[in-house]
């Protein structure tokens, strides 16, 4: 629910991301947004002048908290993807929504396309600096190398077991494992090789 204290556009945001995690944006309804927010649908429009825009000042909002949280730093991949890893449990919500955006826009997301480029493009130059530093097999593309950490890093989110039977309880202790095997897997991955990677 939105917080009732905050100002109404603040509202009506926090509204729509849980409205438009669930239902995407074809399925939405402003009616549901509007009565969650406490605001009408005039007010609402003064804002956004239709449900699409709406969409994407959600994802771009989501897609900036993202690129603020899961940052690779000290040249730790590893802990780099338990921090993607963090996130994906916390805010799955977030994943929803860059779904949603894959099947029901156009591909025209900016400037939330321009945030997400350009937190990718600056993780690279990071993944670049750590093979420099010796910490990640430089026979890795770092482009490559950042994609599969994503991978890794939100296999259970995906995983399609997971997706059917989600809704079924918050295990931390099976949560901690996966974590777990999720650093394992990447230090693994970047472990220094004999076999060049295919680029």
């Amino acid at each position: 629910m939105a917080r009732g204290g905050a100002d109404p556009q603040t509202r009506i945001l926090e509204a729509a991301r849980a409205e438009f995690a669930a239902h995407g944006l074809a399925g939405a309804r402003i009616d549901r947004i509007a009565k969650t927010a406490s605001a009408s649908k005039e007010r609402l429009y003064a804002y956004y002048s239709d449900k699409k825009q709406l969409f994407l000042e959600v994802l771009e909002l989501n897609l900036r908290e993202f690129s603020s949280d899961a940052v690779l730093t000290d040249n730790d991949v590893p802990a780099f993807a338990g921090a993607l890893f963090d996130h994906a449990m916390l805010h799955g919500d977030h994943l929803r929504m860059i779904d949603w955006a894959r099947l029901e826009t156009d591909g025209t997301w900016l400037p939330a396309l321009e945030v997400m480029l350009g937190y990718r493009d600056e993780q690279v130059r990071r993944i670049r600096l750590a093979q420099a530093a010796g910490r990640v097999d430089a026979s890795w593309e770092p482009a490559q190398l950042m994609t599969l950490v994503f991978g890794i890093a939100s296999a259970w989110v995906h995983e399609p077991g997971g997706m059917l039977t989600h809704g079924g309880g918050f295990d931390s202790v099976a949560i901690a494992v996966r974590r777990a095997n999720v650093i394992r897997a990447v230090e693994r991955l970047i472990a220094p090789s004999a076999t060049p990677a295919i680029n």
